[in-house]
């Protein structure tokens, strides 16, 4: 099976430093099967992926392939898809994953909270909710599910 999965998002996150979940889920996937990175800028890249131990690439792809358009990333799989058959396409971009289903690509959407925004981040004090907003929260939550006709 082949994958394709972005460094940007996936393997590695805003601040240039690695997403351990996706490093395990990268080396978890290439054990048995080939998994083609997708990249920003690939010499850059390719130093970033040799420092952090990952030397055993199956295939790294850059924005230097023919035919590049306004939409680096979408363009990236379709060149992949054109090569041969795509199982799943690892990427923490939602616009791409709206793109990337419409064309019928099976997509699995890598959301990694701590990293993908600054207030997430636990040494962030931005955007955390007082007590009494998550209990609201919740529920609003619980009295949505006991009115889903669907759960009755």
């Amino acid at each position: 099976m082949t994958f394709l999965m972005f460094i940007d998002g996936v393997l590695r996150s805003h601040t240039n430093t690695p997403i351990y979940q996706g490093l395990g889920l990268y080396r978890l996937l290439a054990e048995n099967n080939r998994v083609i990175l997708l990249s920003a800028n690939k010499a850059v890249d390719d130093v970033w992926l040799k420092q952090h131990k990952i030397n055993k690439i199956d295939d790294l792809i850059g924005r230097d392939i023919p035919f590049m358009t306004d939409n680096p990333e979408l363009r990236q799989v379709e060149y992949c898809r054109s090569n041969g058959p795509v199982e799943m396409v690892f990427t923490s971009n939602p616009v791409l994953i709206k793109q990337l289903l419409e064309i019928g690509i099976t997509v699995n959407a890598f959301l990694q909270p701590s990293y993908i925004k600054e207030e997430f981040r636990p040494d962030s004090r931005e955007g955390r909710k007082s007590w009494a907003d998550i209990e609201a929260e919740i529920a609003t939550q619980q009295d949505s599910i006991k009115e889903d006709p669907r759960l009755q």
